[in-house]
């Protein structure tokens, strides 16, 4: 008889091991305005630097990652409404959406924005009313809740883009007018990837509109605690080997 139970508790054991383990991760990546934090090559291969840190996190575990990519504002909807449970990306407390709800123990970056313009007509800025009369180029569906209020009282016009190249094309062809507003580590990742020489810009602080902040990962709100806890535990072990630092460098 207690050879039966044993077989038995042996057989629950396993088959409930085997459920967890099999449970996938969902990775949400935004398509085209991410990079360097995550950059999609094809249905199955991604890089960044987010990316890279899943991957490490996960790295020769019992869990498998589901990747999903959409655009932006598509992304936002689906994990709203939590299509898939113990979903993933990066967000960040200054963010005000389901990216800042339930976050990492540890940052992965510290974020840092800057003004882009063309290097024909340089101006130095100082603060906000030196954009007067200049329009600001910004992406498609993200939000910039320390620039709307000068928006909303017609201070600064806004121009939206789709993407990096768009962007510069903006800017390139309207030197002088303009200017764009974005993370500093996005900027020259992808002027280096566009072939486009950094000279050719001026760059700018703009710590004194948005100030600096961290990168986290993003959970689920609901993520399975266990689950959450060993990703933390991963993270921690990361910061503390270098991990976590050599890949963000890779990427800089």
């Amino acid at each position: 008889m207690k050879k039966h139970l044993i077989f038995a508790s042996i057989v629950s054991l396993f088959s409930s091991s085997y459920a967890f383990s099999s449970e996938p991760i969902h990775y949400y990546i935004i398509a085209s305005q991410a990079q360097p934090f995550q950059i999609e090559t094809d249905d199955s291969s991604h890089r960044g630097i987010v990316s890279d840190i899943v991957k490490a996190v996960f790295d020769s575990s019992q869990y498998e990652i589901n990747y999903h990519t959409y655009p932006f504002n598509r992304m936002i909807d689906k994990l709203n409404v939590r299509e898939n449970p113990n979903w993933l990306t990066y967000g960040s407390p200054s963010w005000g959406n389901i990216q800042s709800v339930n976050l990492s123990e540890d940052p992965i970056y510290n974020v840092k924005h800057v003004l882009l313009s063309s290097g024909k007509k340089p101006f130095e800025f100082n603060a906000i009313d030196d954009l007067s009369g200049k329009a600001v180029v910004l992406l498609i569906g993200f939000e910039y809740p320390n620039l709307e209020p000068y928006i909303q009282q017609g201070k600064l016009n806004e121009i939206r883009v789709k993407d990096y190249a768009a962007a510069f094309r903006v800017l390139n062809r309207t030197p002088g007018d303009t200017v764009f507003v974005e993370m500093e580590s996005r900027i020259k990742y992808n002027l280096n990837e566009q072939k486009l020489r950094i000279e050719d810009y001026q760059m700018q602080g703009f710590g004194s509109v948005i100030n600096n902040y961290p990168i986290h990962l993003a959970f689920d709100p609901e993520m399975d605690p266990k689950l959450q806890s060993f990703i933390n535990q991963r993270l921690g072990q990361m910061k503390d080997d270098g991990q976590l630092n050599e890949i963000v460098q890779s990427y800089l």
